[in-house]
């Protein structure tokens, strides 16, 4: 892809910055943890094109304090609370260890599901860079649990009492006709499957069966703005941007 390509992806970002430093959804929406989550991630994939554009935006000032004390912490979900550590260390913020221990012990606590305990253990390995032991069943129905419990298990197939040639044979019957992914084999493509099938594919070391109609099915979700949409027609939102940019790296 060109300069220019990048570029119009890096204005669609900026335009949802705000004087915070965080990112919204939409020029017009306030900031949240989540969508400059999604915006740091999508820049982080920028920087080898404009890095000299994008590296101050990564360690602002104003980014700095808008992580520093955020607001209504205690009622996040756990995904939040990942996505926040992960903003924490791309800005060089240290967070509070004691508090995310304990964010994860109530979370873990109040939840079973395999969404909770996947975040409890990013956020864990964020700030510890250790496994997490936890005897949990790793069991799942979509492409994107599957992707979980790929990272729970630390990519080991037979962790989820599965054979790699089995999994990646799913994996590969979810891509459709048009290049895209569906959460299942025969249901319907979207951004964000590709993103969950492809680094599912790439855990287990394997690629899609057609890897140039994958590409097709993001680029024809690229829009005039420089955002990517769930898929062709669709509106472009940050989550499918960086669904889309994080897949074409995997590509």
């Amino acid at each position: 892809m060109g300069d220019m390509f990048h570029k119009k992806i890096l204005d669609f970002v900026l335009a949802r910055r705000d004087a915070t430093g965080g990112f919204g959804a939409a020029p017009t929406l306030p900031h949240s943890v989540a969508d400059t989550y999604l915006a740091l991630r999508i820049l982080e994939h920028l920087l080898p094109r404009a890095g000299g554009e994008v590296s101050p935006l990564l360690h602002d000032p104003s980014l700095v304090q808008f992580l520093q004390d955020p607001e209504d912490r205690e009622e996040w979900h756990a995904k939040t609370g990942y996505h926040y550590v992960y903003c924490c260390r791309v800005a060089g913020i240290v967070p509070d260890r004691e508090w995310i221990r304990q964010f994860i012990s109530d979370r873990l606590r109040e939840s079973t599901g395999l969404a909770d305990h996947f975040y409890c253990v990013r956020m864990l390995r964020e700030i510890e860079n250790e496994p997490f032991n936890d005897s949990i069943p790793i069991r799942w129905r979509s492409a994107k649990e599957l992707w979980m419990a790929l990272v729970l298990a630390d990519g080991h197939p037979r962790k989820l009492e599965a054979g790699r040639d089995d999994l990646i044979t799913w994996i590969r019957a979810c891509q459709n006709p048009d290049g895209g992914f569906g959460f299942l084999p025969g249901t319907t493509s979207y951004m964000e499957n590709v993103h969950s099938c492809l680094r599912a594919l790439a855990m287990l070391k394997a690629g899609p069966s057609d890897p140039a109609g994958a590409s097709r099915f993001i680029l024809s979700a690229w829009t005039r703005s420089g955002g990517f949409a769930r898929k062709n027609g669709g509106a472009p939102f940050l989550d499918a941007t960086w669904h889309a940019v994080a897949s074409l790296s995997l590509l």
